[in-house]
């Protein structure tokens, strides 16, 4: 067996270029990839990469199998063009396939015995496993990270400090709110007004769609935490519904000045 893993880690190594060429060719032709040229250049070195991995890792124990570097796209380049997994998978599992057919031929030729070219078999099943488990593993984490980074700049687009005057300030709340939201004002936006020197927060919640008990208390323990920082609370757009739920869940609504409109505060304030 040894021979036989020998010689077909040499013959990766030494036909990887023709193999790419053939059986990128074949892979283009069965899941209809329309590759241009820049795309198959780097289908093309990426392959080359995998194949001297794969000639390698032939020579190796499972446990150093698992701990090579098999990842397929590193750089992330198919993932950054809009690929999709689904396109990367069937991609390198179709060029498994005709890379097994490929060495089996080359088996025969050799006079192989059918029980070794099952095993080599199971090992490039094995290695393109890998591959394919480490491939998915980082395209779904940048994936995870991109959606992260869109989704905070969505919360910090959603929760806007918008100074008015001198040490007055407006924080307008638009759309539904949801424990995320609500954490990332309270730990995100709320330091950020204590360092901007305002005396005065107006809450404006005329946009907010839905005044849960969630909610409720989240605005509330906003308004404690001001009140503790020395910052004046009041509140714009102060609807019934919002008002009577607040009733309803029994806050401490004392103290809180509220008025129809930000136009109101200013006007007021004016005076």
């Amino acid at each position: 067996m040894t021979e036989t893993l020998l010689f077909f880690s040499s013959y990766l190594e030494e036909k990887k270029e023709s193999l790419i060429n053939e059986l990128l060719e074949k892979v283009d032709d069965d899941l209809d990839l329309n590759l241009n040229r820049t795309d198959r250049l780097e289908h093309k070195d990426l392959l080359k990469n995998l194949l001297s991995q794969v000639s390698k890792a032939l020579l190796k124990s499972r446990e150093q199998k698992e701990n090579m570097e098999l990842e397929y796209d590193k750089n992330s380049y198919f993932r950054k063009k809009g690929a999709s997994l689904k396109e990367m998978v069937e991609t390198l599992s179709t060029f498994r396939l005709y890379l097994m057919k490929k060495l089996k031929a080359e088996g025969v030729k050799k006079n192989i015995t059918e029980k070794d070219i099952l095993l080599i078999y199971e090992q490039v099943v094995f290695i393109f496993d890998e591959a394919l488990r480490h491939t998915t593993k980082e395209f779904n984490d940048k994936t995870k990270e991109m959606i992260e980074t869109v989704e905070n700049e969505i919360l910090e687009l959603g929760a806007p400090i918008v100074p008015i005057k001198n040490a007055v300030a407006v924080l307008p709340l638009v759309g539904s709110f949801h424990e995320e939201r609500i954490n990332h004002i309270l730990n995100n936006v709320i330091p950020k007004v204590a360092g901007l020197e305002i005396e005065i927060l107006v809450i404006d919640l005329s946009g907010v769609h839905v005044f849960d008990t969630f909610v409720a208390h989240g605005f509330f323990e906003m308004r404690k935490i001001l009140s503790l920082l020395g910052i004046k609370t009041i509140m714009t757009g102060v609807r019934p519904d919002l008002a009577q739920t607040a009733v309803q869940l029994g806050l401490d609504t004392q103290g809180i000045q509220t008025f129809n409109s930000v136009k109101d505060v200013l006007e007021t304030l004016d005076k």
